[in-house]
């Protein structure tokens, strides 16, 4: 019996044909439907969300504070509550809670579609990311139950591909279909979760990926036990300690949008230009470098991607005409793809099976990166200026590569170092 907290059934298929193989990469069926999910999922939500503000001033009459508090409560709360998101799914079955999230996160959008309360659009907000840092870090625990092991890197890459390839579609429908500022995108993304979940149903009961007894060894452990263990695990530590500064290091791309609008002829236009050669390198680059990378260790990715944020840094300080901003994104969003996977797939390893979900969901800590890096990095680009803001990334790049071969020496297992 598997120790995941998911597993196959007795009627489920345990070998695979090769035209199967031949469509699936070799996955799992249910792993092809959430990269497939992730996708859509990205795109009905960056339909909506990054719109919210345009929403809210339209038909509220919310403060421009609050409305602000109102866009950013949602990041707040899926920081804080990714642990408990994953540490239920360790307690309770990865499928109930992913099911759970899908369906409550369809309710929430059907919410902001018809509230006209503001504390409302606050709480709805708060539960989106609650909803999120439930649905997240499961998911990508459910990838890890149902991959082999040498082959998670490539499906937490695949994922990212899929991430990224959402959110470039999702604005750009949502923009092209009029629905900014509309009450309809709501609606059709409350739609699609819940068309989403009850497909994901159907596909879970076919596949009988259901709980089984390895998950009542889980459900014996309390949701303070697996805090307890989190927060004694000092390479799990050290890795989310990296990764908050990773992505402080990576939210710098936001920081640059007035430099480049106060110093290129049409800087809006080129910043915008930046984020889609961004989202190209990402969609493009993701699979052949993971392919390259997975026989490697995953440190050595988090190494050179680090080095590639802080070149590709210090290349938008030096730049002066828009293509060497466009080939130093390129170099920074390689650092990207290098990065972000390697994250996953290092915290795989150190996670013990009946508590993957809790291990998942605390990587949702590093968000506190994205919160400090605009915070910070916006106030050092005007008082200091670009080139110095770089430097110091790119010192803060080290610092983060140390953080992961510091953790590296408290693993159970060391992992192989560059």
């Amino acid at each position: 019996m598997s120790n995941n907290p998911v597993e196959l059934s007795n009627s489920a298929p345990t070998t695979q044909d090769p035209v199967r193989a031949s469509w699936n990469f070799g996955f799992h069926p249910i792993v092809i439907q959430l990269f497939i999910g992730t996708a859509l999922s990205r795109i009905a939500t960056s339909m909506t969300v990054p719109f919210l503000a345009i929403y809210l001033t339209q038909h509220s009459t919310m403060s421009a504070t609050a409305i602000g508090l109102s866009v950013g409560s949602a990041s707040l709360s899926s920081m804080i509550f990714g642990f408990f998101g994953g540490a239920l799914s360790d307690r309770w079955g990865r499928t109930r809670v992913m099911l759970f999230a899908l369906f409550a996160w369809s309710i929430v959008f059907f919410g902001f579609a018809v509230n006209i309360y503001a504390w409302l659009f606050v709480a709805l907000n708060l539960l989106h990311g609650i909803c999120r840092s439930c649905f997240e870090p499961v998911s990508v625990a459910m990838i890890s139950d149902l991959t082999e092991p040498e082959k998670r890197y490539r499906a937490y890459s695949i994922r990212y591909i899929a991430n990224n390839a959402g959110f470039a579609i999702g604005p750009v429908l949502g923009a092209a279909g009029g629905f900014v500022g509309g009450a309809i995108a709501f609606i059709v993304t409350g739609a699609f979760y819940l068309v989403y979940g009850s497909f994901l149903f159907i596909l879970l009961k076919k596949y009988g990926v259901t709980p089984t007894a390895s998950e009542k060894q889980s459900g014996s452990t309390k949701i303070g036990d697996a805090w307890k263990v989190v927060t004694h695990d000092r390479a799990l530590g050290l890795f989310l300690l990296g990764g908050i500064i990773m992505q402080f290091t990576y939210t710098q791309l936001t920081t640059i949008s007035p430099y480049v609008e106060d110093h290129f002829e049409n800087g809006v236009w080129l910043y915008a230009m930046l984020m889609t050669t961004n989202a190209i390198t990402v969609v493009c680059c993701q699979y052949p470098i993971s392919l390259y990378m997975e026989k490697r260790s995953p440190l050595a990715s988090v190494k050179v991607g680090n080095w590639l944020y802080a070149l590709g840094g210090v290349g938008f300080a030096l730049a002066h005409t828009p293509w060497t901003m466009v080939g130093a994104m390129v170099v920074f969003s390689i650092g990207e793809v290098l990065c972000f996977p390697a994250g996953n797939t290092l915290t795989d390893r150190i996670a013990p099976s009946h508590l993957k979900g809790a291990y998942f969901g605390a990587q949702n800590f590093r968000d506190l990166g994205r919160f400090l890096g605009p915070s910070i990095g916006l106030p050092m680009l005007t008082h200091v200026g670009i080139l110095p803001l770089f430097i110091a990334m790119g010192v803060l790049t080290l610092l983060s590569t140390w953080c992961y071969q510091k953790g590296e020496r408290f693993t159970a297992a060391p992992l192989q170092s560059v």
